[in-house]
């Protein structure tokens, strides 16, 4: 009986264990707020509008704004890659326009990777090049796509 016990307490403490690794494993990079630690140097930027907020680049934050500009966002679900509940995550972080995701460097799409819990994600579906495209007026072929309604991600509710 002695035995028994020992094994479960044995069994239990394992499992623990590796609930522990696995938690602290994908849980590594993955804070999507600004409690982890950061300090953040905002201020008010004038060249795009009176929205945006400029971070500096010790914490590999892209520019964010508090709204979109002139009150009219950028449709990101034109992105391959970015759906309505992405596009709903990247306006919460003062992601609006196609114009801030083209700007982004290798920090910025990692940061941008970690806040929305998404790693590999930009960059593997290209997210720059095809925002660059479509601030610049092009149209990609799956822009088209979900122009005409055929994307059932991009779908506003």
């Amino acid at each position: 009986m002695l035995e028994i016990a020992s094994q479960m307490i044995l069994c239990l403490l394992l499992a623990a264990l590796l609930g522990f690794i696995i938690g602290y494993l994908f849980g590594k990079g993955t804070c999507a707020s600004d409690d982890c630690g950061h300090t953040e140097d905002t201020h008010h930027d004038d060249s795009h509008d009176t929205h945006a907020v400029a971070t500096t680049a010790t914490n590999n934050k892209p520019e964010l704004l508090s709204a979109p500009r002139n009150g009219e966002k950028d449709n990101l679900t034109r992105i391959k890659g970015v759906g309505v509940k992405i596009e709903e995550s990247l306006n919460e972080i003062g992601i609006y326009h196609f114009d801030q995701i083209a700007a982004w460097d290798t920090e910025n799409i990692a940061w941008a990777d970690s806040t929305l819990g998404f790693p590999g994600r930009a960059q593997r579906e290209e997210w720059v090049a095809q925002a660059k495209a479509l601030n610049a007026g092009e149209e990609t072929e799956f822009s088209k796509r979900v122009d005409a309604g055929e994307v059932s991600t991009s779908k506003q509710a």
